[in-house]
């Protein structure tokens, strides 16, 4: 397929503007995150995106993160990819980017910014992921046709109107939508329940795949890691178990014919090699 006229790609990198978004993971989970992805092209679409970031950091209880054009991977990928993975909803604006022509030379119809495909794509990944919803406000230009994750997670979108109209949509959605508490935040509070013994053997499980891992398989590994014998490699594993019971972050599978097994829980399995990483590096840092 190609694009009839020229492609614009002024707003495929984009960085914050507004909040600080080094707030997200600390600090501004205090307040659920709404991800506006709207194209960045005319003043005309950059000014309707600031606006709806004015009004969702006036709603009580919420923050909006925005971008401007940014030209690094670095940027992208701490601020933009950061508050898709922490935000609690959505709104989703598509403008009309051009017609497409197929391969046999018809038209196949008007496609939106191939940025906000992507934006979208990740944020269908994260309700598979994390087996659960993530409402999403849509606006579409009439023209543009829907496609691949957009038939996913939007379902009738509005039109695309007047700056104020689709101002009011957003105050009355923000409204009525229900908003699930963010997982950055809802994971930060689990682990911060586990003792330093119960994130080694976690640190061990995820040496060993992290999936159906045999409980004597585990133990080895926290012994290896930790240069710990194996008595109080066992009461190690022993006293994480009743953690992992309490902040479920790892499930137990008793098996009585070829011993119990551990598993990292699916929807927290990101966070924890993310944080595992993390907190080993620290540890190798103090030694």
């Amino acid at each position: 397929m190609r694009v009839k006229r020229r492609a614009m790609f002024n707003d495929c990198a984009r960085a914050p503007v507004g909040a600080d978004v080094g707030r997200l993971d600390r600090e501004g989970m205090s307040k659920n995150l709404i991800f506006i992805s709207c194209g960045q092209l005319s003043e005309q679409e950059k000014t309707l995106g600031i606006l709806l970031k004015t009004v969702i950091d006036g709603t009580p209880g919420f923050e909006a993160y925005f971008a401007e054009t940014v030209q690094d991977l670095e940027a992208l990928g701490r601020h933009v990819l950061d508050a898709i993975r922490g935000c609690v909803g959505a709104v989703v604006v598509l403008h009309d980017r051009g017609m497409v022509i197929g391969l046999d030379g018809q038209e196949w119809g008007y496609r939106s910014s191939v940025w906000i495909h992507q934006e979208l794509a990740i944020l269908a990944y994260r309700q598979f992921f994390e087996a659960k919803k993530l409402p999403i406000l849509a606006f579409a230009d009439p023209k543009v046709k829907l496609e691949g994750a957009m038939t996913a997670l939007i379902v009738n979108p509005g039109q695309l109107g007047a700056a104020q109209d689709v101002a009011s949509a957003v105050k009355a959605w923000l409204a009525a939508s229900g908003f699930g508490s963010a997982s950055d935040e809802a994971f930060h509070r689990k682990w911060s329940q586990l003792s330093e013994s119960a994130r080694k053997v976690v640190a061990s499980l995820l040496e060993e795949s992290g999936h159906s891992v045999k409980e004597t398989a585990v133990r080895r590994a926290a012994m290896r890691l930790f240069n710990i014998d194996s008595n109080t490699s066992s009461e190690v594993v022993r006293k994480a178990k009743l953690e992992f019971i309490q902040t479920d972050l790892v499930k137990l599978i008793q098996n009585v014919h070829s011993g119990d097994e551990l598993s990292v829980h699916p929807t927290w399995e990101f966070y924890l090699r993310r944080q595992v990483a993390e907190w080993s590096a620290t540890q190798s840092r103090d030694k």
